[in-house]
This record gives structure tokens, C-alpha cells and sequence, in this order.
């Protein structure tokens, strides 16, 4: 072998021993790359998941249906139904919650329940009411502690700890929810001058784990809420035929309210 072809033999093996080298460190930075994106991904979901839902009439892709929902809501508030509604129901309110009442003439009680709703030791109030002001349903709790009133998914944020679950949950918010059983039951509230909301008392604060109305076998349940934990529970009736509800708890640590129970399904 002549000195050219021992030179050309020696730089084909230095070439050879470097891309060998380099390969496993392509290798191992693609399989960093990949558990980052991973992680980023399993960070996201975690964000989501734990993130305060929007009322559906603040989603612009319920634009079309919360506008159709609001235009129904006035024309059975114009016919005076709502109102009827109101006269029944105040006069069981104690002083102070009539003057809040009467210094908001723009909310109009459709239901109410009472409890220890958040947890302080107080006698809370929780009121569905219509707002005049913007055409919607509306859920206003009072905290008698504290006594300040505020409205579910603007002062007070809600997380539905279901959505991620295999299970039946609701694709909208409570207020929206409500607002469609209500109109759905125009006739009968014409007729009656009441709703399901007050017929059947299921507009409540109670424990689900001992109220027969609950099935927490075949309903949609968060199994880290123990059942140690679901006293005052606040539940809103999602249908007026069915025995379908949305349960909340209010976490006093987060001070949030957890939708961690759902039954969907017919008696």
C-alpha cells in the first residue's frame, strides 16, 4: 500500500469514529426534547383542568343560543310571570333580605334554599333570581358572616372537577342550565305561578350521602370528595323532569365552589 492510500485509509476511519460518537448525543437530546414536550403537555392539562369555569353566556360560542335564551327570558318576565313569582317568595325573608331586595329591583327571586353553605357556621342563602338588567339567570348566594351577596361564576369562581372524567357532566354552566329548564316549563308556571325549582324543594343545601334523592353509585362522583365531606352540600336541579343535578361544595382553603357530583339519567 503506497503512502496516498494509507493516508486516505487513516481519515475514512477518523471519520467513521466521529459519526459513531455523535450519534448517541442526537439520540439522547431528542429523548429529552420529547420528555419536555411531555411534561409541558401534562402541565397544561393539569391547568385546565383546575382552572374557574365561565358562565356560558360569557363563552362567545354560545353566543347564538345565550341570545335566543335571554329574548325568551324577557318575554316571560314582560308577561309578569317572574314577578308572581317574587311576591311568593318574600315574604318569608327576614328584614334585612328584603331591603337588599328592594335596593336591587333589578333581581327577581325565582327560588331560594338556605344552609351553612359556606361553611362558617352562618345561615346562608342561596337565591336563583332573573336580572332584569341582562336577561339571565342568575345564582346569588349570601354569606351571612361575612354578609356580603355575590353571584356563582363572577365573585365567586366555580371549578367543575368532573370535566375530565369519564362520566356524565354538563356541557354548560348552572346559570344557563336553569334558564333552559325554566323556559321549557313556561305553561306550568303560567298555570301554577311556581316552578319545579319550589314544587319539589330540590333546590337545596343538604348531604348528599344521605339523601335518598342522590344516587352516588350511578351518578357522575369525584371519588376524592369522601363522603365525610359532603354536608352542606349546595345542589341546583338541572331538569324539571328528571331527577338530574349539579353538587357544589365550597372549598374555604381555594375559596372556590367544586362541582364534584352530577346525576344525569331518568327516575
Amino acid at each position: 500500500m503506497n503512502l496516498q492510500n494509507i493516508l486516505l485509509y487513516i481519515l475514512f476511519l477518523g471519520l467513521v469514529s466521529c459519526h459513531q460518537t455523535k450519534a448517541p448525543k442526537t439520540q439522547i437530546t431528542a429523548t429529552k426534547d420529547t420528555a419536555a414536550r411531555s411534561q409541558e403537555q401534562v402541565a397544561t392539562s393539569t391547568s385546565v383542568q383546575n382552572a374557574p369555569d365561565t358562565s356560558c353566556y360569557e363563552k362567545p360560542r354560545f353566543a347564538d343560543r345565550t341570545s335566543e335564551q335571554e329574548q325568551q327570558l324577557m318575554k316571560m318576565a314582560n308577561n309578569g310571570l317572574f314577578d308572581k313569582l317574587h311576591q311568593k317568595l318574600t315574604p318569608a325573608l327576614s328584614a334585612d333580605q328584603k331591603d337588599y331586595f328592594l335596593s336591587h329591583v333589578n333581581y327577581t327571586i325565582l327560588a331560594l334554599t338556605k344552609g351553612n353553605i359556606f361553611e362558617n357556621g352562618g345561615n346562608d342563602l342561596g337565591y336563583i333570581v332573573y336580572n332584569k338588567d341582562n336577561q339571565r339567570i342568575e345564582i346569588v348566594l349570601f354569606d351571612q358572616k361575612n354578609n356580603s351577596f355575590k353571584t356563582l361564576y363572577r365573585e365567586l369562581k366555580v371549578v367543575n372537577t368532573l370535566q375530565n372524567m369519564d362520566c356524565s357532566s354538563s356541557f354548560c354552566s348552572l346559570d344557563y342550565l336553569i334558564a333552559s329548564e325554566l323556559i321549557y316549563q313556561e305553561d306550568y308556571i303560567r298555570l301554577n305561578e311556581s316552578n319545579y325549582l319550589i314544587d319539589d324543594n330540590s333546590f337545596c343545601v343538604d348531604n348528599i350521602a344521605t339523601n335518598k334523592n342522590f344516587d352516588l353509585q350511578r351518578g357522575c362522583l369525584n371519588k376524592k370528595f369522601s363522603k365525610d365531606a359532603m354536608s352542606n352540600t349546595l345542589c341546583v336541579p338541572t331538569s324539571s323532569v328528571y331527577a338530574n343535578f349539579q353538587c357544589l361544595k365550597y372549598n374555604r382553603t381555594k375559596q372556590v365552589f367544586e362541582i364534584y357530583f352530577s346525576q344525569e339519567f331518568a327516575d
